[in-house]
């Protein structure tokens, strides 16, 4: 009975951590690390999709990464805020020159399209506070978590899809 119990203790917890409650999750703050370049290894780490909904891009780095990204094949979709991609720095005109699929929308009403997430390969999700600007890298305190949980990843890929299919702003 001694040695049962102890066996019976481990064998629950190794089925408990395979279980969705325990997804794995990663959480990185600017402060201890770059987020642009946890950013850059996820984009050159995609084998099939980028989704990627996001305020603004001001970053040339993370610009030029999902351009080579497409140059592998991986199909890269991008939905951003239609009043940040008139901006003098945004990344967003040279995307659609280079064959990038990109939708620009306003919020509600008269609000921004204020979403920040990526999903990579339909099995992980990227969001937090960081704008893929040159400003939130350099001068911003911000944070992203990365996310391995299939039905979250599900739940943001379905956001993704409505704000797809909404009516493009400009081109």
């Amino acid at each position: 009975m001694r040695l049962f119990l102890p066996c019976f203790i481990l064998l629950s917890f190794a089925v408990l951590q395979s279980s969705p409650i325990f997804a794995e999750t990663e959480v990185f703050f600017s402060s201890d690390q770059s987020i642009q370049d946890v950013l850059l290894n996820e984009i050159e780490s995609a084998q099939s999709t980028i989704d990627l909904a996001v305020r603004e891009i001001t970053s040339q780095d993370l610009t030029q990464a999902l351009l080579r990204t497409k140059g592998r094949g991986v199909r890269v979709r991008v939905v951003a805020d239609s009043k940040q991609a008139k901006m003098k720095f945004s990344k967003v005109t040279s995307l659609i020159h280079e064959g990038i699929s990109v939708k620009v929308l306003k919020g509600k009403d008269q609000g921004a399209m204020n979403y920040r997430f990526v999903i990579f390969d339909g099995k992980k999700v990227v969001t937090g506070s960081f704008d893929w600007s040159e400003a939130s890298e350099k001068w911003n305190y911000e944070n992203i978590v990365i996310i391995r949980d299939s039905e979250a990843v599900a739940t943001y890929q379905k956001e993704f899809e409505r704000l797809w299919r909404e009516k493009r702003v400009i081109h």
